[in-house]
């Protein structure tokens, strides 16, 4: 089996790569995005705080992009929100995801926030794989599509921070 690495995305090859992983997994969730949505998320890649690259031998299989929480107006410096984590296609289920999580939980912030579908099944097995815990609270997107909070936290407090 080819070894995971993960590694800091910082140049705008890098950020091509990660696209393309974002594309991919668009692709195969029957969610492809049109000129608009692919240059919003380009932008948020270049404007990323920070944006992880993960391999899966010499190929580049995952990305993750993430920055400090707001909570209201008010960044959180001790909190991470996690904007994308996605993983080629091809090879979901290899441990990319989990790896790119741990990366992020490996970082400076002693809390990380998510949100998902209720319905993303793989999602929440990652995610509550790796420590996340449902905070209760609920959103809806533009399209209606229900999401939810996951939280986790480095000394056990998930489910009860930013409630």
């Amino acid at each position: 089996m080819p070894r995971i690495t993960v590694t800091d995305a910082t140049t705008a090859a890098d950020l091509d790569l990660a696209m393309e992983v974002w594309a991919a997994a668009n692709r195969a969730r029957r969610r492809p995005a049109g000129p608009l949505r692919t240059a919003r998320v380009r932008e948020k890649l270049e404007q990323g705080e920070l944006v992880l690259l993960a391999s899966y031998g010499e190929r580049v299989a995952g990305m993750a992009l993430a920055e400090t929480f707001v909570d209201g107006e008010r960044p959180s410096p001790d909190t991470g929100h996690i904007s994308m984590v996605l993983v080629d296609p091809a090879l979901w289920g290899s441990g990319i995801g989990r790896k790119l999580i741990e990366a992020l939980q490996s970082r400076s912030w002693r809390k990380l926030s998510v949100w998902t579908r209720p319905e993303n099944r793989r999602e929440l097995r990652l995610y509550t794989g790796c420590g996340f815990v449902d905070t209760g609270h609920r959103a809806a997107l533009q399209d209606g599509d229900e999401i939810m909070q996951l939280m986790w936290a480095a000394n056990a407090e998930a489910g009860r921070s930013h409630r």
